[in-house]
C-alpha cells in the first residue's frame, strides 16, 4: 500500500505495535520505506509524524519515547490501519494534521546540546550553526569542509567562529535578513551556491513548511509576543497544532535544551535553507 503525504508517495514497509516512555501509550507505527513514519493510537488518530528518512529508528532508541511491543502486526491490525490512513486523506483532501507531533526527533539535535550562546546577543550565530550541522549530519555532508567541521562532530568552535564573522562581526543584535545574508556569504565563502532565505513577518507559514520537508528552520522569537527569552534566535524542528487552536514548536533553544516546547506565537520571522 502507497500513502500519499505532501506530494510524495510513501510505500509502507512495516507496521508495528509500539509502547510509549513513560506513559505506556500504545501506537501503530506506519514505517514507509524510506523509514519515515506515521504513528496511530488505538482510535486511528494519527499522533506523530516524522516526515525525513532514516528516522523511525532514532524514536526507538534508549533516548528515543517509543519502544516496539510487537514488531510484525496480524494481518487483521495492518488491514485496519491501511483503513485508517485512506480515511485520514492527508494529501488530497488538504486535511492539516492536528494534535499530533509533526517533525524531526529531539535524538538529532541531542549532539547539538552544548552549542549554547556565550554572551551577549550571538543566538544569531548559535542557532545557524545547528541549522547549519544538521544540515551537514543529514542533508548535504559538503554544505561544510571539513577543516570547518567534521560530519556528526559535536564540536562547533571553528564553524561558531566563522560564522560570526560573516553574520555578527559586531555581536549586535540581528534580524532574519541579517542572519540569512551572513549565512549565504559564508557558504559562498567555502564554494557552496547555497542562497538562505528570510521572512519577516510571522513564522507559522514557513516554519511548518520546512519541517513537513523533514528539515529545520531558525525561528526569531520576541519578548513583546510574550517570549520568556527575550528577544532570541531557537532552532525549530517539529511542530504541534491542537484542534483548539493552540500552535507550538519543539526548538533547540542554544540555551542548553535541546528539546523545548515553546508557543508559536511567539514566533515573528524566520531562516532557511532550501
Amino acid at each position: 500500500m502507497e500513502v500519499k503525504i505532501d506530494g510524495r508517495l510513501h510505500r509502507i514497509a512495516a507496521m508495528q505495535s509500539l509502547v510509549s516512555k513513560p506513559e505506556n501509550q500504545v501506537g501503530y507505527a506506519l514505517v514507509f520505506d524510506d523509514q519515515s513514519y506515521v504513528i496511530l493510537d488505538e482510535t486511528g488518530s494519527i499522533i506523530e509524524y516524522g516526515p525525513a528518512s532514516h528516522s523511525y529508528p532514532e524514536i526507538l532508541t534508549k533516548e528515543g519515547r517509543w519502544k516496539v511491543d510487537i514488531a510484525e502486526l496480524p494481518r487483521e491490525k495492518q488491514a485496519w490501519l491501511q483503513s485508517q490512513m485512506r480515511a485520514t486523506s492527508i494529501e488530497e483532501k488538504k486535511i492539516e494534521l492536528l494534535d499530533c507531533w509533526i517533525g524531526l526527533s529531539e535524538q538529532r539535535f541531542l549532539a547539538y546540546k552544548k552549542w549554547q550562546t556565550t554572551s551577549g546577543y550571538l543566538c544569531g550565530t548559535y542557532a545557524a550553526a545547528v541549522l547549519l550541522g544538521y544540515y551537514q549530519d543529514y542533508q548535504n555532508e559538503a554544505i561544510l569542509p571539513s577543516t570547518i567541521r567534521k560530519k556528526n562532530s559535536r564540536d562547533a568552535t571553528e564553524l561558531i567562529q566563522r560564522l560570526r564573522e560573516k553574520i555578527q562581526p559586531l555581536g549586535l543584535p540581528t534580524v532574519p535578513f541579517q542572519v540569512s545574508t551572513g549565512i549565504t556569504a559564508f557558504l559562498h565563502a567555502y564554494d557552496q551556491k547555497v542562497n538562505a532565505r528570510s521572512t519577516m513577518l510571522g513564522s507559522w507559514q514557513r516554519a511548518t513548511k520546512r519541517i513537513r520537508q523533514g528539515k529545520p528552520v531558525m525561528v526569531g522569537i520576541l519578548k513583546l509576543l510574550g517570549s520568556t527569552y527575550g528577544n532570541h534566535w531557537v532552532t525549530a524542528y517539529a511542530y504541534f497544532e491542537s484542534s483548539s487552536g493552540e500552535r507550538f514548536y519543539k526548538v533547540h533553544d542554544n540555551w542548553g535544551n535541546h528539546q523545548r516546547v515553546i508557543p508559536a506565537s511567539w514566533g515573528n520571522g524566520t531562516v532557511s535553507l532550501p
